[in-house]
């Protein structure tokens, strides 16, 4: 090749719009060319390392790690923003009912008592099983 081609393809290499055949002649024919770029492309040819045979799987599958990854933080915080909504809607919506005084409570009793049937507690008869300070259990005859 001639010495002007040798110049021209190492000013396209400076530049970094060589090809890889191109780069690959320069490296390989560079005896004659200027001396910086001799030293050069001796590093270049003493260091050159092949990629391993999987290298596209193994940086295909940490793309993917990565982007589940990412989906997984996404989706906890939505999930947990979500949450958040609705713990805030319901607290909104529903307010607190209004406490009893005790003798509304004894109203609302007295009224539950009366819907349930008109049996006089006192003709029933009572078994007493056991009995203690919190607890009596019994049966009837009914």
């Amino acid at each position: 090749m001639k010495e002007g081609e040798v110049k021209r393809l190492i000013e396209k290499y400076k530049e970094g719009n060589t090809t890889l055949n191109e780069e690959q002649f320069l490296f390989d024919n560079a005896q004659n060319s200027e001396s910086s770029f001799e030293v050069w492309a001796s590093f270049v040819r003493n260091n050159k390392t092949e990629a391993p045979k999987n290298f596209n799987d193994t940086l295909w599958e940490s793309f993917q790690n990565k982007r589940i990854r990412r989906r997984k933080i996404l989706v906890g915080i939505m999930s947990a923003a979500a949450s958040a909504i609705l713990l805030i809607s319901l607290s909104i919506s529903n307010p607190r009912q209004k406490e009893l005084n005790f003798a509304e409570k004894e109203a609302l009793l007295n009224q539950a008592l009366n819907m349930l049937s008109n049996t006089d507690r006192a003709d029933v008869a009572q078994n007493i099983i056991f009995e203690n300070e919190m607890l009596i259990i019994y049966t009837t005859a009914e």
